[in-house]
């Protein structure tokens, strides 16, 4: 009986947790910059608050220019709290792979 009380529970648990959110476009930057665990247990936090501040935006009904000026804003209080955990060679990657992102966009426009 306790087997199935539990099942329940977990069944019960699954289909009530929030779906895991996909990753933002910075959270998936910096994983390809070899942060050490501690560094990812303090960017981590940082970073989630900065893709739900950014997915917030979208429902707004912001025009694109203030759109793109506020998420600038979140992206820069973002980057005065992550620069400090990076390692400088990382901070450098990271600016890197923001002007490589930023180069391919303008290709597909």
């Amino acid at each position: 009986m306790n087997s199935r009380f539990f099942a329940a529970i977990l069944v019960a648990f699954t289909l009530t947790a929030a779906p895991p959110q996909p990753r933002s476009q910075l959270q998936n930057m910096v994983d390809k910059l070899n942060v050490t665990a501690e560094q990812k247990v303090k960017l981590d936090p940082i970073l989630d608050q900065d893709a739900k501040a950014v997915r917030a935006l979208r429902t707004e009904g912001l025009s694109d220019e203030e759109r793109s000026k506020r998420t600038a804003a979140i992206r820069a209080e973002t980057d005065t709290k992550i620069k400090p955990i990076l390692t400088d060679d990382q901070w450098k990657k990271l600016q890197q792979l923001r002007e490589e992102r930023k180069t391919e966009g303008k290709k597909k426009k």
